[in-house]
């Protein structure tokens, strides 16, 4: 009796423990962080204020910049070139949408749960909100109830099947994204494979030595750490909640070990069957087993094509119609926001245009620039009643110098724009766009990982072929 109520009690645990943690998809315009618009009637003091009572912090606002600019650049220089001149106030477009209808504040993503918070108390002040847009990727879990349909119809034990079932399609609802849907798939077979051994009398507890259940029920854990531990370990209540289902149908069904001695009685003898050939390959070894490892590796390879091509999103936009912001972008468009190449060049006149020769100054312009330019600052001191060189300070034009003045705005402390550029990925363009932004695609590793997840069941599918030829090669 008491196993069987701490059946039940982890079954409703990691049902409940599923539901609570699940995942939202969202999708915004910028890695790392959030985009605050408010009408330009609010006072940017209001809405930082407002902000700060929440806890926010690391806000990225025209007002934070500008302070920053100021103390870097105390004095104008007119040898530089139109472009960079004019950067710090280009870059104020950062902070405005196209039609300037609003100002825009960049909220770091550690302050998602404030920032809903803070923006109720800024509605009362006028028009606001946020770029996130609710973006579920509803084909991940519908490749997995297809896949689960198609193992309903070859199971023989079909309610047993339903109720291991519930929790690898729970874990591939409640947190939907390629790899979980990969892992849910493997979950599924796992629970194929769990109603096929509980068919066959004496055969639940020694199947667990099967490398097939095994496969199938822990490297969906392992391929989902790759994501994140908490990823894992939702993976892993899903795997004990269906774990959890068969002991308890067992029990109830009065197939527990202590009820596996059964008597049959033919004429007036009584036997006990025994299996000649082990029960975990007796049980799981079959033609139907191994087409449906290729079904599994077809599943997971739609996964794969749902992942780079991310078409089944429903998802809903940015309240304010015809709001467009300043966005990263691929798009082949005429004219740009400024980026990181613009700053490179505006923070290379400012730092070293009082080193660089008065004929040079005046000809300098951006395109003159190349990877390698050097300028050199030497120090010198008195040796005696000499002057000797000291040492000497070089700058050197390039990415190591962008990344020097990066590092310099990070150090102080300062909330600039380039920082959420940089952030971007490099030779990233920027632009208007009235898109809330796309689901974030699978990435390199990603794809590797879920290349590897397809070779889990067609090894297995393999080692079925190869047994089976070995088999037939001895019994000739």
């Amino acid at each position: 009796m008491l196993k069987r109520l701490l059946s039940v009690l982890i079954i409703c645990f990691s049902l409940v423990f599923l539901v609570y943690s699940r995942v939202v998809p969202v999708s915004k315009i910028w890695k790392g962080y959030t985009v605050l618009y408010a009408d330009v009637a609010i006072a940017e003091n209001t809405v930082l204020d407002i902000l700060s009572k929440y806890g926010i912090s690391g806000v990225i606002s025209m007002k934070e910049h500008g302070k920053a600019l100021e103390t870097m650049a105390p004095a104008r220089f007119e040898s530089e070139n139109a472009l960079s001149m004019d950067y710090p106030e280009e870059v104020k477009k950062y902070f405005f949408d196209e039609n300037k209808r609003f100002e825009l504040y960049y909220i770091p993503d550690d302050f998602r749960g404030e920032l809903s918070s803070a923006l109720s108390s800024l509605l009362a002040f006028g028009t606001c909100g946020i770029d996130e847009s609710f973006s579920y990727p509803f084909l991940v879990p519908v490749v997995c109830f297809l896949f689960f349909v198609c193992l309903l119809f070859s199971a023989e034990s079909r309610l047993s099947f339903v109720l291991f079932s519930i929790f690898p399609l729970a874990f591939a609802i409640c947190v939907p994204n390629s790899i979980n849907g990969a892992a849910s798939c493997l979950l599924l077979y796992g629970c194929f494979l769990l109603q096929k051994l509980y068919q066959k009398p004496n055969a639940i507890f020694p199947g667990f030595h099967n490398v097939f259940l095994l496969l199938s029920l822990f490297a969906p854990v392992l391929i989902c750490f790759s994501v994140s531990p908490k990823n894992a370990l939702l993976c892993a209540v899903a795997a004990i909640g269906l774990l959890s289902c068969a002991v308890m149908i067992l029990h109830f069904d009065g197939k527990s070990p202590k009820g596996f001695a059964r008597n049959f009685r033919v004429g007036s003898s009584s036997f006990s069957p025994i299996s000649i050939i082990s029960s975990p390959y007796e049980v799981v070894i079959t033609r139907e087993v191994a087409d449906c490892l290729f079904l599994c590796a077809g599943a997971i390879l739609l996964q794969i094509v749902f992942s780079l091509f991310p078409l089944g999103h429903f998802s809903s936009g940015m309240s304010v119609s015809g709001l467009a912001l300043p966005s990263p972008t691929a798009s082949q468009e005429e004219e740009y926001l400024p980026d990181l190449n613009d700053y490179l060049n505006w923070s290379w006149n400012l730092v070293t245009f009082q080193y660089r020769p008065l004929w040079a100054s005046v000809n300098d312009s951006a395109s003159t620039f190349k990877e390698g330019d050097v300028v050199e600052v030497p120090f010198y001191g008195m040796d005696g009643s000499k002057v000797v060189k000291r040492s000497s300070k070089q700058f050197v034009y390039g990415q190591q110098f962008l990344k020097e003045m990066l590092s310099s705005i990070k150090d102080e402390g300062q909330n600039r724009i380039e920082l959420l550029l940089a952030s971007q990925g490099e030779n990233t363009r920027f632009s208007y766009s009235s898109s809330s932004g796309e689901v974030e695609k699978v990435n390199q590793i990603s794809l590797v990982i879920l290349f590897g997840t397809v070779c889990i069941p067609l090894g297995m599918a393999l080692y079925y072929i190869h047994r089976r030829r070995k088999q037939y090669a001895n019994s000739i």
